[in-house]
């Protein structure tokens, strides 16, 4: 499973795997203390990493915690397809 490198990072993997899915503006509500280039920034490492999913909907993009394994180096996480 891929770890968060930054408070940021955790606060936001902990919300994302605490509910099936969210939207960013969903996110940014419940993690108030973050501004808004915090959280786009923490989902973009994240999803980067194969952590989370980024989803787009419609007009919303939607968040998914997404199960992964860690094989060496970061470039070589294997995301599963259960997502």
């Amino acid at each position: 499973m891929p770890q968060p490198n930054s408070r940021q990072e955790t606060m936001v993997l902990d919300i994302v795997r605490s509910v099936e899915s969210l939207t960013i503006e969903q996110a940014i509500t419940l993690l108030p203390d973050l501004s808004w280039s915090e959280l786009f920034n923490a989902v973009d490492t994240l999803s980067r990493r194969g952590a989370i999913i980024l989803l787009r909907r419609r007009f919303e993009y939607e968040l998914r915690a997404c199960s992964a394994s860690f094989k060496g180096e970061p470039s070589d996480f294997v995301v599963e397809t259960a997502c």
